[in-house]
């Protein structure tokens, strides 16, 4: 069958072939006849779609947050103030264990420093019967002294008799000499007990000085004394310790290191730019005669913190107080140091939920300032180098020029350039060219983001 269609093809391709041809010519001329021109269509205008929210006026609380490391709020080391031999060490007092206020950690033997008291003592009570015989002495050479004057009158008035007697030549001369001899001699017995009076004040008050001095001595030996019983200043936890029963220690040893449990402190470094920001905007410290008032100060500024600790199962936090603030600023990482206290923090522990403040936690610090005046706040992603986009009554791209302040993580305060209400484009606009057309749609979990954050419920970060 295919050789006779392939011989009848060779004996009769052009009959075939022209016919073909034709037919092909008259379809492309019944097409071309039949095609219609080119159909113009009227130009739409291109509608993006945004992401929008009305700009809310709220009660912004100024916030911060920092970094840092819990440590206790007081740490006290026990230093030997006397040499010796311990004799007695508490039985809590290893590392990790918690000793109460007042309960004695260390002795020292008290030997020396009971020998040196009583030696101390012994002079003392020596000086005092010094004391003693010398007013003794002194009340003596009084009462002596006024029966010498006496005596000293009668020798007087015997001389004076016998020179009258003399001259009438009742009575020799040497009658007369021996009178007044013995008016001499008892006038130099009153003269020598008058001396011996006028240096009993100088022998009283070196007496003295040797009593003040012995005293002070005795006062000296018996802080020896008590210094060889250390106790525990607070409620406390045992940091280090370096002792033991029979151990000899000199003077200026450090035996334990001891934690308060009654206060332990975050101190966390702040950024300057944010902290700056829980300040009340044209803030100015109070002074007291030239000197800055800090409790007028912490009083007015009314910050408030809170220490959060960041598990895997969730987050713990506990209520602080701002402390005070560091001196200084970090040079390196131009941060401001703040210390935020919690008091009783063992006090707070719950099993389970809350664990105890411990050292060296690594934690972070939010401060929180005074709520306030109602401003219109917008997402800080919102403005564009000043400028925030807006949908206008219409649904078109409006430009406005914003005077903001008091930036924080998710959103920045506006002064000035929006109303309340007006709607802020959230989404990317690219290009963005006023007056374009667009099509609004809310984003409601974004104003409850920004509302959160704005008005203290939301994070801060």
């Amino acid at each position: 069958m295919l050789k006779r269609v392939a011989d009848f093809w060779g004996r009769h391709q052009k009959l075939v072939l022209f016919p073909i041809i034709g037919l092909g010519a008259v379809v492309l001329v019944v097409m071309v006849r039949l095609r219609s021109g080119p159909q113009q269509r009227q130009p739409s205008e291109r509608v993006l779609v945004v992401r929008v929210l009305a700009a809310p006026k709220l009660a912004v609380v100024p916030r911060t947050v920092g970094y840092g490391y819990v440590q206790p709020g007081q740490v006290w080391d026990a230093v030997a103030e006397v040499g010796g031999k311990v004799v007695l060490v508490h039985r809590n007092l290893k590392k990790g264990n918690i000793i109460g206020a007042g309960d004695v950690i260390i002795g020292i033997d008290p030997s020396e420093p009971g020998f040196a008291r009583e030696r101390t003592e012994a002079d003392v009570q020596d000086i005092l019967a010094q004391i003693q015989r010398l007013d003794q002495s002194e009340s003596n050479a009084q009462r002596q002294l006024r029966i010498e004057k006496g005596k000293l009158l009668l020798s007087k008035k015997e001389f004076e008799r016998n020179k009258k007697l003399h001259v009438k030549k009742v009575i020799s001369k040497s009658e007369l000499d021996q009178a007044e001899q013995n008016y001499l001699t008892q006038s130099n017995a009153v003269q020598n007990f008058q001396s011996v009076l006028n240096t009993v004040p100088a022998e009283r008050q070196q007496l003295l000085a040797r009593l003040a001095a012995a005293r002070s001595q005795l006062a000296d030996a018996r802080l020896d004394e008590a210094k060889t019983v250390i106790r525990a200043p607070f409620d406390c936890r045992v940091s280090d310790e370096h002792v033991e029963v029979g151990q000899a220690v000199k003077v200026g040893d450090v035996l334990a290191t001891l934690d308060s449990i009654g206060v332990a402190e975050a101190f966390a470094q702040m950024p300057l730019y944010s902290f700056k920001n829980v300040l009340p905007r044209g803030f100015r410290p109070p002074f007291v005669d030239g000197v800055p008032d800090m409790q007028k100060i912490r009083d007015l500024l009314g910050l408030t913190a809170v220490i959060r600790l960041r598990l895997p199962d969730g987050i713990v936090e506990w209520d602080g107080r701002v402390a005070r603030i560091n001196d200084s600023v970090d040079p390196d990482t131009r941060t401001i140091g703040v210390y935020v206290a919690v008091d009783d923090p063992y006090l707070k522990v719950e099993g389970g939920v809350r664990p105890p403040l411990l050292k060296n936690m690594y934690a972070e610090v939010e401060l929180r300032g005074q709520p306030r005046k109602p401003e219109v706040v917008v997402p800080r992603s919102a403005v564009h180098s000043g400028v925030v986009y807006v949908a206008d009554k219409d649904d078109r791209l409006d430009f406005r020029a914003v005077e903001s302040h008091s930036p924080q993580a998710g959103f920045v305060a506006v002064s000035a350039g929006i109303d309340e209400g007006e709607r802020v484009v959230l989404s990317d606009v690219v290009p963005a060219i006023k007056g374009m057309k667009l099509e609004p749609v809310v984003d409601e979990e974004a104003l409850g983001r920004l509302k959160a954050e704005a008005l203290g419920v939301g994070a801060v970060k």
